[in-house]
């Protein structure tokens, strides 16, 4: 096989790649710190928002919430969504709205991370 041959299957490989990357799942964790005094109030509006996508939004696959065991007030949420369409869908419901905006004042700290899973293919049972 050519140099030129190698190059060019490489470069199809890539944009392969990158076309099935923008068309394919989205992954995303998503830090957050609520303050202590609005923890109670804060796991009720998240609640209702997670149950809500799920049951309502077909494009949203997980919104799995934990929170870390002897710090409440931090959490992580492991969100998978079909695209990033339905990524984008998603906070433009009303009910993420509705969430969005009534937890902003309990939020301390959020941190927006775009993952890659190892086997995107496996399901959650």
């Amino acid at each position: 096989m050519t140099t030129k041959m190698i190059a060019l299957l490489v470069g199809l490989s890539a944009l392969c790649f990158s076309a099935q990357a923008e068309n394919g799942q989205m992954t995303r964790l998503s830090k957050i710190s609520v303050d202590p005094a609005h923890l109670p109030a804060y796991r009720a509006a998240l609640a209702e928002e997670v149950r809500d996508s799920m049951e309502r939004e077909p494009g949203v696959r997980a919104l799995y919430a934990v929170f870390e065991k002897e710090d409440p007030t931090r959490l992580t949420i492991l969100e998978i969504y079909a695209s990033r369409k339905a990524y984008e869908q998603h906070i433009k419901s009303r009910h993420f709205i509705k969430y969005k905006e009534g937890t902003l004042h309990m939020v301390t700290s959020l941190e927006l991370v775009d993952v890659d899973p190892l086997l995107p293919e496996l399901k959650i049972k």
